[in-house]
């Protein structure tokens, strides 16, 4: 079933976590898994890949032979379907979802999910089209559409340093630098959840943060798009 088959897709307490893709030749990326999977034997938990090494087929592809944008939105988001694949295959007890119906039965069974986002060309395909699939911003999507109640950007890179007192990293200013994609800001402003940038070597403080549901990584504040540079896929 896809996510516009179904009335109220909401999964309660849900975690949508991101997975960058420089992850994906990483053996600490099995460390995410296993927390991810332990996640999702107490609330539902979906993994929203990138397209990790697969995406640079489609980028040479895009080059060589000058593709339409559509289609090479569709092919990016096969690549985050072979990632998900991956990811799966690493952890064969995080279960495969093409949307919110799965997503709730492998919640039902005590598994996470991980995500496979080409079902968006055939439901959604008038957003497609007119989306960049980038994966924070699907991340970001998903997590409204399902009504999750946190997100968590893990990122190969330095996340924003920030004080106690800050209500958190500039989203805006992230997308200037890189760190994000320009679509991103857009929905986090219409997500109601708590949004966290974590570093991939934060896995042990991440699991210990949400054991005793605390502090952990940046938070990212819903502040407007003031400028927009390259995406990481």
């Amino acid at each position: 079933m896809t996510p516009t088959e179904e009335a109220s897709p909401i999964l309660e307490n849900a975690c949508v976590i991101q997975i960058g893709g420089t992850l994906a030749d990483w053996v600490g990326m099995a460390d995410w898994m296993a927390l991810a999977a332990r996640l999702g034997a107490r609330r539902p938990t979906v993994i929203v890949p990138t397209g990790g090494p697969f995406v640079d087929t489609v980028r040479e592809a895009e080059d060589m032979w000058r593709l339409q944008p559509a289609i090479v939105r569709r092919m990016t988001l096969l690549a985050m379907d072979s990632f998900a694949l991956l990811v799966h295959g690493i952890h064969p007890e995080i279960g495969t979802a093409a949307g919110p119906a799965e997503m709730k039965a492998n919640a039902a069974a005590g598994r996470a999910s991980v995500w496979l986002p080409s079902s968006l060309a055939a439901a959604r395909q008038e957003l497609v089209e007119d989306w960049d699939a980038t994966s924070d911003s699907l991340a970001a999507w998903l997590a409204v559409e399902i009504g999750a109640e946190r997100l968590i950007l893990v990122k190969a890179g330095t996340c924003p340093r920030h004080s106690v007192e800050d209500l958190g990293a500039d989203t805006a200013a992230m997308v200037r630098d890189g760190v994000l994609s320009p679509g991103f800001p857009v929905w986090r402003r219409r997500f109601g959840g708590a949004v966290w940038c974590v570093e991939r070597e934060g896995v042990e403080d991440v699991a210990a943060a949400l054991e005793q549901d605390g502090r952990f990584g940046c938070p990212l504040a819903a502040t407007p798009l003031l400028g927009a540079a390259a995406p990481e896929r």
